[in-house]
């Protein structure tokens, strides 16, 4: 169509002009997303013996790539037999970990019985009745931490079982 005002495009015009928008548009590939750094995931306790560590080893191997849509498995610095994250910001998981000194909002999510305690900044959920204690700490940005620690239920009970 033809704007008041100003001349017709001529068809030399628009054959120019969609040749310059293809070639733009094939300029301008969609690189594929850099992977996130790794992320640093303090242990906050030694693993205790040999079993302990085969049986966090077996746990991480045993982890989903993704526990949510969008929140991938990421890598880890440290030890990565005893230490996991997913998505950015990091939710992070550490296994051979102290039980809680007092059990705070119970929690049964997947037949896994966690206790949750604010930690500022997010929340930290905590096994609890495992063979080896797991802590998962699930930053505020994720609105529902039950959501993120139940793609986690089956490798747990299948590594860490008492029964």
């Amino acid at each position: 169509a033809d704007l008041p005002g100003r001349p017709p495009l001529t068809r030399h015009a628009i054959l120019t002009l969609t040749l310059a928008l293809v070639t733009s548009a094939a300029c301008t590939s969609q690189e594929p997303l850099a992977a996130p750094d790794p992320v640093e995931v303090p242990v906050r306790s030694s693993a205790g013996d040999e079993s302990v560590r085969a049986m966090c080893a077996a746990l991480i191997a045993a982890l989903p790539d993704e526990i949510d849509p969008g929140v991938s498995r990421r890598a880890v610095t440290g030890d990565a037999t005893r230490t996991a994250a997913w998505g950015d910001p990091a939710v992070t998981l550490e296994c051979g970990v102290p039980v809680p000194d007092r059990p705070d909002q119970p929690a049964q999510v997947n037949g896994v019985v966690w206790s949750v305690r604010d930690i500022g900044a997010g929340f930290r959920w905590t096994t609890s009745g495992l063979a080896v204690p797991v802590a998962v700490d699930i930053p505020d940005a994720y609105e529902n931490g039950a959501e993120l620690v139940n793609p986690l239920a089956g490798p747990l009970k299948a590594t860490l079982s008492t029964g």
